[in-house]
């Protein structure tokens, strides 16, 4: 055999040799990663079916408020009107039963009225509007309508109104009322109208 043939022959029968990396390193970081895609994978699903989840149930809950806020609001709308029907219908009856009592005061002045035209009887016309004066005054305490005093008062500017002033040398009637030139009127310690009066002032 030639040295060629032999050559050849040794090129032709070189075993193959396969190389094993036994090494547990060498492919842990690409199991790792592909570990770490996987769980993130699976993870992200549920994440976002969790926020969406969440979304729907404020959504929910903010549906129930304005729901809950709009029958308020009706509820409040509805007890204002019944309110103010009730208030209307009290003032109405209070002017009615105001009225009623007022009434037979104009009919005794209206018969004043008819009895000066008919007689000369002075005396009896005055007596005929003392009576409706005292129906009236007495209407008026009946409901808690007061009379303002005022002749011997010291001069209050709260409920007296002073149309008049005089000079006086007496200290001891410095401020004080004289003389009642309209009658004043309180009602429950409200001012309905103010006494118009005539007021002492010492000189200077």
């Amino acid at each position: 055999m030639t040295k060629n043939q032999s050559d050849n022959q040794d090129q032709t029968e070189k075993p193959k040799i396969n190389v094993v990396d036994r090494r547990h390193w060498v492919n842990q970081d690409d199991e790792a990663e592909a570990t770490d895609k996987e769980s993130l994978e699976e993870r992200y699903p549920s994440f976002v079916e969790k926020l969406k989840k969440q979304a729907e149930e404020k959504d929910e809950r903010l549906k129930e408020y304005i729901n809950a806020y709009k029958e308020k609001n009706a509820q409040t709308d509805e007890l204002r009107i019944r309110l103010q029907r009730e208030n209307e219908t009290r003032l109405d009856q209070f002017k009615a039963n105001l009225f009623a009592r007022m009434v037979p005061i104009l009919d005794n002045l209206r018969r004043a009225e008819d009895s000066a035209k008919s007689s000369s009887d002075f005396e009896s016309l005055k007596q005929g509007i003392n009576l409706v004066i005292n129906q009236f005054v007495r209407e008026l305490k009946n409901n808690e309508v007061q009379m303002i005093e005022t002749v011997g008062k010291k001069f209050d500017p709260k409920i007296h109104e002073a149309l008049l002033v005089t000079d006086t040398d007496d200290p001891e009637q410095d401020n004080l009322i004289l003389q009642e030139l309209e009658q004043g009127y309180l009602f429950k310690e409200k001012l309905i109208k103010a006494a118009k009066v005539k007021v002492a002032k010492l000189k200077a």
